[in-house]
């Protein structure tokens, strides 16, 4: 399983099987079983996560993960053995 959330102002959280933060207040984290989401640190100061394609494991999505309602939470659970974080996606459906 794998966790998926903003901390700070300024960090993407990757946290479970796979551990890793992108310093970065927008992108793209492509998953290696297919799943494409866009992180963002909004002007109303929260962190949102929308799915952009839908891979094969299971995809799971909390908004708000605390009282302050910060950040979307988002789950994957999965065989996922690897993610990039890019700038830009282009998706030709």
């Amino acid at each position: 399983m794998i966790e998926i959330y903003g901390s700070s102002d300024d960090l993407i959280e990757i946290d479970g099987n796979i551990r890793e933060e992108f310093n970065a207040e927008e992108g793209y984290l492509a998953f290696s079983d297919g799943t494409v989401l866009y992180i963002e640190y909004g002007r109303e100061g929260i962190w949102r996560i929308r799915q952009m394609a839908k891979g094969k494991a299971k995809y799971t999505k909390i908004e708000g993960i605390d009282d302050d309602n910060y950040s979307d939470k988002v789950n994957l659970d999965g065989n996922i053995s690897w993610v990039i974080f890019g700038k830009e996606f282009i998706n030709l459906k």
